[in-house]
């Protein structure tokens, strides 16, 4: 027995010391054969970029697929540097394909090599960060790196670089709703483009640029920036490009209420998409059809694209999207009277859109507002439907107000625009004046004159300039004061007006009173004709009313179809006599639009200045429950506050 486990003892270790030769002669050729590859140089780490950019350029899927796969073979063999170089590049790519984990997981493994980049490595660390903390809502610390890439960007003289700190810049403020600071950097970044002659940045440039002029409005020199970037990448057969210039004119033509035309760009980016490696492009065409089709009240089409873009919702990861997308669903549940469906969906929403700053969604808001009234109205809750709809008047008067201080805003770059052109080409005179003078002693009479003459001509520029300002601020200020569809007095105007009246009058004189009045089912006119049907309707009736009132009366457009009339040195037996008088203008008179006879009616609350009452917030409030229960009562009538 000693010697049989003594045997099996010995067999045990040679089977063990065998096993450990051969392990350590396997890891010793691994490491000779590692050791015999040549070092990756500077050069294949150039022409890899210059690939992984030229593919790029043409379809960023097919770029990070390229960049993947580098990364994965050459692991070993890649230094720090070089690591990081693709690295970079790869993040680059995913964040043009809206792919933000892949992004993050890359820029943190980055953030543990920043000492071995170069100075604009570093660079477009920094605009990597910076994209990423954008994406994810935190405007400030991506604008503060921003700020930092430009500072050190300054320092090092690359233009090409520059001009692209420039270009995030610009679309920093694009999406932050800072136009005038966008197209600052905008015009800085293509000055750079324009002499360094490169066209493809120069498109790129044009392109983003396109949609700066669609926050400010400027919808005609929008379509006319993207349909001139969109030319050069048809002509050079740059299909990503393409798309997302598609794209882009889609939502402009939505925007503009031009439905037909941002399907006809959709089905276009739609037929394009196959030739590029991402296939989630495609949601992009799939939910704006959704929403052209919605807009053409077309439900079929409009549910059976949705259905296709959902295919690919868990994919998103931009909060304004996800939003967005649910907006949609949820408008097309309630199409369908899918009241339960609707209702979750729009609670998704609203946490979707609590992630966004408030002074950069009023418009998301607004649809919010617009559907859950049209919710509430389902479920026959008028109650929390009326809540909403306040919710909706007081969004969309901040909404008219962002509008214009975007048009004083576009009025002012187009002014500045011109003003620089003049410089320059005043300082061009002086030049070509000053190198006459040099070359022709003899006619220093005529180069006097020359200049006199100049001098004149800018003092009546710049008369002509002030004198434009002038004009210009007197527009604004009516734009300021009056409703831009209707012409008369704004909510703020009218509310100011009314507020002045109370304090001028004598504590007892009770001779003022206020109007609410409000149109009958005029949501219906919306739903069935359009909303070009309602805001003839809304003028319409404005110049009944106005017909119908006294010279010293003042009307004003508090809301969608709500108006206020202030009536000074009036008594309530006067003002319930006016109030019927328009009341019957409206139901008497037949609105035509194009084949249709409209007919309208309104319901009116009518309050009176008394003692018990300390302000005018207080004399409107009656008048707004005076006109409640006239809408209680069935409509089409007047009632009082007392």
């Amino acid at each position: 027995m000693q010697g049989q486990q003594g045997s099996c003892f010995s067999y045990l270790h040679i089977r063990v010391l065998l096993l450990s030769i051969f392990a350590y002669l396997y890891l010793y050729c691994a490491a000779s054969n590692a050791a015999q590859q040549p070092a990756l140089d500077a050069q294949w780490l150039a022409t890899q970029r210059d690939l992984a950019h030229e593919k790029s350029v043409q379809d960023p899927g097919q770029a990070t697929e390229f960049l993947e796969l580098v990364l994965t073979q050459q692991h070993t063999r890649l230094t720090p540097l070089q690591r990081s170089e693709l690295q970079l590049d790869l993040a680059e790519n995913y964040l043009l394909l809206g792919e933000l984990t892949k992004a993050i997981e890359l820029e943190k493994q980055l953030a543990n090599e920043l000492a071995v980049l170069s100075n604009e490595s570093l660079i477009n660390y920094y605009l990597i960060k910076s994209t990423i903390y954008s994406y994810s809502g935190q405007a400030d610390k991506s604008l503060a790196i921003l700020k930092t890439a430009e500072q050190q960007v300054d320092l090092l003289g690359n233009d090409k670089l520059r001009s692209k700190v420039y270009g995030a810049l610009a679309s920093f403020y694009v999406y932050n709703h800072d136009d005038i600071k966008a197209l600052d950097y905008f015009y800085k970044s293509y000055e750079i483009i324009k002499r360094s002659g490169d066209l493809l940045d120069l498109a790129y440039i044009e392109s983003t640029m396109a949609k700066s002029y669609e926050y400010l409005f400027d919808y005609d020199k929008a379509l006319q920036m993207q349909h001139k970037a969109l030319a050069y990448f048809l002509e050079n057969d740059l299909v990503f490009d393409s798309l997302v210039s598609y794209f882009h004119l889609a939502k402009v033509y939505l925007k503009m209420e031009r439905s037909q035309e941002a399907i006809d760009s959709s089905q276009t980016m739609l037929a394009m998409a196959h030739k590029v490696a991402n296939e989630n492009l495609v949601y992009y065409g799939y939910i704006i059809l959704a929403e052209a089709y919605l807009f053409e009240q077309d439900i079929t089409r409009a549910s059976h694209y949705l259905a296709l873009s959902n295919q690919f919702f868990d994919k998103l990861e931009d909060v304004a999207n996800i939003a967005n997308h649910l907006y949609i669903q949820a408008a097309v549940e309630l199409a369908q009277n899918l009241t339960e469906q609707a209702a979750q969906t729009l609670a998704k929403a609203q946490l979707m859109s609590e992630q966004i700053p408030i002074e950069n969604s009023i418009t998301s808001l607004l649809k919010l507002a617009r559907l859950q009234t049209k919710l509430a109205v389902q479920q026959n809750d008028y109650q929390l439907a009326y809540k909403y709809q306040q919710d909706f008047i007081a969004l969309n008067d901040q909404h008219y107000n962002k509008v214009r201080e975007l048009s004083r805003s576009r009025h002012k770059v187009q002014f500045d625009t011109k003003q620089v052109e003049l410089e320059k080409q005043l300082l061009k005179k002086d030049k070509e004046l000053n190198e006459f003078a040099l070359l022709e002693i003899k006619q220093q009479q005529a180069l006097q004159n020359t200049i006199m003459f100049s001098v004149l001509l800018l003092f009546l520029l710049l008369l002509l300039f002030s004198w434009r300002q002038y004009r210009l601020k007197r527009k604004f200020s009516l734009l300021a004061n009056t409703d831009f569809l209707t012409g008369v007095a704004n909510r703020r105007k009218i509310m100011d007006f009314a507020e002045l009246q109370w304090l001028q009058l004598k504590k007892d004189n009770h001779n003022f009173c206020l109007i609410i009045f409000d149109l009958d089912h005029f949501k219906t006119i919306n739903d069935e004709f359009g909303h070009p049907a309602g805001d003839h309707v809304l003028k319409a009736i404005t110049e009944i009313s106005q017909r119908a009132i006294r010279d010293n009366d003042v009307l004003g457009r508090i809301g969608g179809e709500e108006f206020l009339v202030v009536l000074s040195n009036t008594s309530r037996v006067e003002a319930v006599e006016i109030a019927y008088r328009i009341k019957s203008d409206i139901e008497k008179t037949q609105i035509n639009y194009g084949e249709h006879v409209l007919r309208m009616t309104a319901s009116f609350g009518v309050a009176q200045k008394g003692v018990h009452l300390n302000s005018c917030k207080d004399l409107l409030k009656n008048a707004d429950k005076a006109l409640y229960t006239a809408k209680e009562r069935g409509r089409n009538r007047v009632e009082t506050d007392e």
